[in-house]
């Protein structure tokens, strides 16, 4: 990695702010109740029904059955799965378990829950550990500039294809290998040939590698045969043809939804206004700091614009409380943000369309997140 300048300094009455913050939370907590069970079953309809009529119209190639298959598994793994697995509705009253981190897309539900490319386990153990509580460290495995750190080495007009290519296919081959290799370095310990400054392991997709077999048993290989095999079979009394318009519109369907989630997801941690971070936090306060700064917000607000964008939109909220529900977040949203401002911790939302720019120019090297130290006012003070 390049060297860097001097970490920026950032100032905050980090009592202050957490006192405000866990005085926020503890009322969200109070305001929990069945209103987030309905919530959370009703955008599970929502997703079943898209995932039913994308496939009741696969017989043909057709663009209907194609946006359906992909909002359906955009909304799944961004909506339901991300929230649940989170423990966001462990909680909630009037859930039954496979509602809930306990029981969700666990032993036969997996492929009824979650029928995704992405293992469960291993994106608890990616997401959910080390992302959110390493966030913007070396140790954050979503790190953009670190794990696209090769683009930014081509040639200019070589680096933006890539970049651009990339959105279409990062799931598949990024992001649910990553996953796993993530899982295993915990498991076996990591590869100690992978160079450091780069989190792209591409032998993690090759049959003849063992951590590369381990990804194709338990996920590229079953997702791929439920999905592209299993499912479009289901034709088989229709014929051949509408077998392959099946299998033909799952494929265009996942690369709308690499498209999709790569615009909500990457943009939410990228950009040279994104603070990075030198080791762990010293306390909750500037854990929280961090978790402000290292993250972004979308436009908020109504269940149609937040379903739009994954309910990652409150990505700013999610990271500093990551086992709300998506209920609560629109509650907490505004009230966060005005905690920031009463405290000069910088609070950043805007179009997904202005941070996917952004995310760009750090892909292409073009960008480069600041690294800060959050310095407590009253610390300095004394």
């Amino acid at each position: 990695m390049n060297s860097r300048p001097d970490p920026q300094v950032l100032a905050v009455d980090l009592a202050a702010f957490t006192a405000d913050v866990e005085a926020l939370r503890a009322e969200l907590d109070a305001a929990r109740g069945p209103q987030d069970a309905a919530h959370l079953r009703r955008i599970t309809r929502v997703a079943r029904s898209l995932w039913a009529a994308g496939w009741i119209l696969a017989w043909i190639p057709n663009p209907f059955s194609v946006l359906f298959l992909a909002a359906s598994r955009s909304l799944r793994w961004t909506s339901i799965a991300h929230h649940t697995l989170h423990r966001g509705y462990d909680k909630v009253p009037g859930l039954a378990e496979h509602e809930t981190s306990k029981g969700f897309a666990k032993g036969w539900r997996r492929w009824w829950d979650w029928p995704d490319v992405l293992d469960p386990a291993a994106w608890q153990r990616e997401h959910n550990h080390l992302h959110h509580y390493r966030l913007g460290e070396e140790a954050d495995p979503d790190v953009v500039e670190l794990n696209t750190s090769v683009i930014a080495e081509l040639p200019f007009v070589a680096r933006w294809a890539a970049a651009l290519g990339w959105t279409a296919v990062w799931k598949v081959v990024y992001y649910a290998p990553n996953n796993l290799r993530v899982l295993l370095d915990h498991q076996l310990g990591p590869r100690e040939d992978l160079p450091a400054d780069t989190r792209l392991d591409l032998r993690m997709l090759d049959p003849r590698d063992a951590r590369g077999r381990t990804v194709w048993r338990r996920s590229l290989g079953p997702w791929a045969l439920w999905t592209f095999v299993a499912m479009p079979l289901l034709f088989l009394p229709l014929g051949p043809i509408a077998i392959a318009s099946a299998a033909l519109n799952s494929v265009l369907a996942e690369v709308l939804t690499n498209l999709h989630t790569f615009l909500v997801i990457v943009p939410n941690h990228a950009g040279g206004d994104v603070y990075r971070f030198e080791g762990k936090p010293s306390g909750r306060g500037e854990f929280y700091v961090r978790q402000v700064t290292g993250s972004v917000n979308f436009r908020t607000g109504g269940d149609l614009n937040d379903a739009l964008h994954g309910w990652l939109n409150y990505q700013i909220e999610h990271h500093v409380w990551p086992d709300l529900s998506m209920r609560q977040y629109q509650l907490a949203q505004p009230r966060l943000a005005a905690i920031c401002r009463a405290h000069g911790v910088p609070y950043i939302q805007q179009s997904v369309w202005v941070r996917v720019w952004r995310t760009l120019r750090v892909m292409t090297g073009s960008e480069r997140s600041p690294v800060v130290r959050i310095v407590d006012t009253r610390s300095a003070a004394a």
